[in-house]
């Protein structure tokens, strides 16, 4: 299946998604593969709406960062927050 916009992670980022537990793994795993279908589907990141381009993505066991880059089209996962 190919998606409109790539994922690109961080690799700080990937580094930490692989120490998540497998359920953890798959719950964000398709997170953000719908992330990668419809960028602006999820929150913006600013409070103020000042930048559209900066998104998170939520699960029930982490945060993620992820700006959207049009030109390529790619999604940057660059920070995440394990809960």
């Amino acid at each position: 299946m190919t998606h409109p916009y790539t994922l690109r992670i961080a690799k700080p980022v990937a580094a930490v998604v692989g120490d998540l537990a497998v359920p953890a793994r798959r719950e964000l795993r398709q997170a953000l593969l719908r992330a990668q279908e419809h960028p602006y589907a999820w929150p913006s990141a600013d409070r103020y709406d000042l930048d559209d381009t900066v998104r998170v993505v939520t699960t029930a066991h982490a945060i993620v960062h992820y700006a959207i880059v049009p030109a390529t089209p790619h999604l940057w996962a660059f920070a995440i927050t394990v809960l």
